[in-house]
Parts: C-alpha cells; sequence; structure tokens
C-alpha cells in the first residue's frame, strides 16, 4: 500500500548507528547551525510533508523550497499509488520540474517528503541526485502512514553523495518535531 499521504501520530524519530563508524548516519548537526546556511526543501502531496516543512523552517530560520516533479501526481489516492508503485518498481528517476538557485551557498539542507512504498518518491532522489553535495549535511525527514524513515535513509544516503546524513524524523507531531530538532542540534 501506499504510505505517506497519512500522518504519523507516534512522535518517533528512528535511531542510527553512531557517527564514529563510516559511512554512519551522524546523530546530530556538527557544530550545530550556528553561522551556516540552511535549506528545507520538501515535496508534499496531501499538505502534511509541507507543515513539517513550514514548522522546520520557522523554528531554524531556514530558506524553504518546494520540490516539484515535471508530470504532478494525480490528486485521486488510487491513481498516486498505482504511479507511486510503477516508479518504485523501475527505480525511476522522474524529471524534477524546479532547481535551488545557488545551491552551493547551502551548508545544510533538510529534504522532506512523504514516505511511499518504504522509500521517498523516486523524484526525490532525482532531486538530490543533482547536486553535488560533497561537504553538507543533509537532514531528512518524512511523514508517513506507519513505516519508518529508516526505509529510505539508505536511498538518501546514496544519492546525496558525499554528504554527511543526520538521523531523520517520521514525526508530523509539533511537538516531536521541535524535540527532534533540539536533539540533532539544529535548534537549542
Amino acid at each position: 500500500m501506499l504510505v505517506g499521504c497519512g500522518v504519523s501520530e507516534s512522535g518517533s524519530a528512528s535511531a542510527a548507528a553512531p557517527q564514529a563508524k563510516a559511512g554512519a548516519i551522524a546523530d546530530t548537526i556538527d557544530g550545530g547551525l550556528q553561522g551556516k546556511k540552511v535549506l528545507v526543501a520538501y515535496y508534499s502531496w496531501s499538505g502534511n510533508t509541507k507543515a513539517v516543512a513550514e514548522q522546520i523552517q520557522r523554528e531554524t530560520g531556514a530558506d524553504i523550497f518546494f520540490i516539484q516533479p515535471q508530470t504532478p501526481y494525480p490528486g485521486d489516492y488510487r491513481e498516486c499509488v498505482d504511479i507511486a508503485k510503477k516508479e518504485m518498481n523501475e527505480n525511476a528517476r522522474p524529471a524534477v520540474a524546479n532547481t535551488v538557485d545557488n545551491m552551493d551557498q547551502y551548508d545544510v539542507v533538510f529534504v522532506g517528503y512523504p514516505i511511499w512504498w518504504g522509500k521517498a518518491p523516486m523524484f526525490v532522489y532525482t532531486f538530490l541526485e543533482s547536486y553535488n553535495f560533497q561537504g553538507k549535511t543533509v537532514v531528512p525527514f518524512c511523514t508517513t502512514g506507519g513505516t519508518p524513515i529508516s526505509g529510505s535513509m539508505a536511498d538518501a544516503q546514496k544519492s546525496a553523495a558525499g554528504a554527511q546524513l543526520v538521523r531523520g524524523s517520521d514525526s508530523s507531531d509539533p511537538a516531536a518535531v521541535s524535540k527532534w530538532l533540539k536533539d540533532i542540534h539544529a535548534v537549542q
């Protein structure tokens, strides 16, 4: 089933491997956000991920960017489910309609998406693969109907080659999102 059009109320954030291990997902943003240029880039099908993205933007003072697929997903749930499953099964990389101006200026990029079939929508990986993330920090977050973010983290890490990934959040509960932002040192 397509998971991600709904919202997780669990408030959970997925655990990550210790930072000392090569290629591991960091528990926190090194040095926090002080003095860093931050972007929140997100895709939202139903509005749930948008709400979380806007909260992160407000709490961190980041710039915000809506990742727009070249071919919009249908508003009909069943049609969206069928397309998302086909794209996932084909490991497709659908085109993105817009680009971030001067991505080079950002040190930290939060990337938000709904979880569909245990992963981000496939065009989100297209977005990540379109930029050089070498030396940047990428912080995934998602909304989900119950599938944890952990299933999408390895793909995000692969797609954002060269980036340091930080433990993501799979909650849409505002209090849990605020706590996660503090826990990863994005806010004080």
